[in-house]
């Protein structure tokens, strides 16, 4: 990872401003989550105020955004995040194959993201030995998350996703960056139906892919790839993609930092597809009940399955809901609703977040518990995934004065 670098970039290019097009109208959010793993104490705010340049180019153009930043990126927090995401944004460290490390890598930790880990104290602290940072790799990746269809992943200054070496290893030759590149963007495109795979170490280079693809959803992923502008035509490489058939692997040479010429800046997949040709109109977040969504007006009740998350910054441990933005999801505010959620046994809930919950699919949820309010309402194994619950929606529950169950 090029950490010395973004710090020398933020700091010479802070009072830049991002320069951003009007937003673009549109009839249906698209949800952008980001993810901002533990690099320090000094180089984490960097990472984050890079994180909310591109929460700002998505936001200012109507997605939803859904963050999850050290301290409290968290495996959890995190998969939470990206369910049901069409662009997903990774910054944070990153350990790419080929490295140094190991001459045979482990699928686990490797192409992934470092997140807080379980020795993790509520600090920026970024140390596998102790625990406070944890590799979560392509193969778990694969398993647990649960992006939109169509998806786009973007890498922003993480180690080995646009193919360069770390600053004290030799210099990548092409054939080791196009392997790097092959790798990270394999599980994504292969495993998780992902429609392109961008990384970038330009300084903001995550917030001008997001600009650009949300003002121009039909701009096809190779021009969006060369609208960076740092990005230079003879800097192109292309090649066909080292482990999926059909796909594509570009690298892009060209000076950056200090004029030192390396791969800043790659892609991966089907250069001639576009967010609109993959992102379908039924895949983006809905923003009507849905078909299969049950809600009877006459008594206020949603009926359906549940979910799990391990909880939202600000209530951490405590028992709480999201729930689809069609039903009274939204960003938890000092004073949030409540309702009344039944499985097993009645709990009034506080709604302190929103999911998409595969809202209008045949993979439909009501309502994501936290883990205290799972435990509260069934006494089903987190394991089993899913719950049938009913959410009433109406009267307005309170700790002090819940509605009748």
């Amino acid at each position: 990872m090029r950490l010395v670098l973004v710090l020398a970039t933020a700091l010479a290019t802070f009072v830049a401003s991002l320069g951003l097009a009007a937003p673009a109208s549109a009839s249906t959010p698209i949800k952008v989550a980001i993810i901002v793993g533990p690099v320090g104490e000094e180089l984490t705010p960097v990472y984050i105020s890079l994180a909310e340049a591109s929460a700002t180019a998505a936001e200012t153009r109507g997605a939803m955004v859904a963050r999850a930043y050290s301290p409290n990126a968290s495996a959890e927090n995190v998969l939470a995040a990206v369910e049901g995401a069409n662009i997903v944004i990774y910054l944070g460290h990153g350990v790419g194959t080929p490295n140094p490390y190991s001459a045979n890598p482990n699928v686990a930790t490797t192409n992934g993201w470092g997140l807080n880990g379980p020795g993790a104290v509520g600090t920026h602290a970024d140390s596998w030995q102790d625990g406070s940072l944890a590799y979560y790799g392509e193969s778990w990746i694969a398993e647990h998350a649960k992006p939109a269809p169509g998806w786009v992943m973007i890498y922003s200054n993480a180690c080995y996703a646009p193919g360069a070496s770390e600053g004290f290893d030799t210099a990548a030759d092409e054939a080791v960056a196009a392997a790097r590149v092959s790798a990270y963007s394999r599980a994504p495109l292969a495993e998780l139906g992902a429609s392109a795979y961008f990384a970038t170490d330009f300084y903001e280079g995550a917030a001008h892919l997001v600009a650009t693809m949300l003002d121009q959803p039909e701009l096809p992923f190779g021009e969006v790839f060369a609208s960076e502008p740092r990005y230079l035509a003879e800097g192109l490489t292309r090649l066909p993609h080292g482990l999926i058939e059909g796909a594509e692997t570009w690298l892009h040479r060209s000076p950056y930092f200090e004029g030192k010429l390396d791969y800043w800046y790659a892609f991966a997949g089907n250069p001639a597809s576009s967010l609109s040709t993959t992102v379908t109109a039924g895949e983006l977040l809905a923003t009507d009940a849905g078909p299969d969504l049950t809600l009877d007006p006459a008594d206020g009740i949603v009926r359906g399955m549940a979910s799990s998350y391990g909880e939202s910054a600000g209530w951490e441990g405590q028992a709480t809901v999201a729930l689809p933005v069609v039903i009274g999801g939204g960003i938890p505010t000092a004073e949030p609703s409540w309702v009344l959620v039944c499985a097993d046994r009645c709990a009034s809930l506080p709604v302190v977040d929103s999911c998409p919950c595969y809202v209008g699919t045949a993979d439909q949820r009501v309502a994501n518990l936290s883990h205290a309010a799972w435990a509260l309402l069934s006494d089903a194994p987190l394991v089993e995934g899913l719950i049938p619950v009913e959410v009433h929606l109406t009267p307005v529950a309170t700790p002090e004065q819940p509605p009748d169950a």
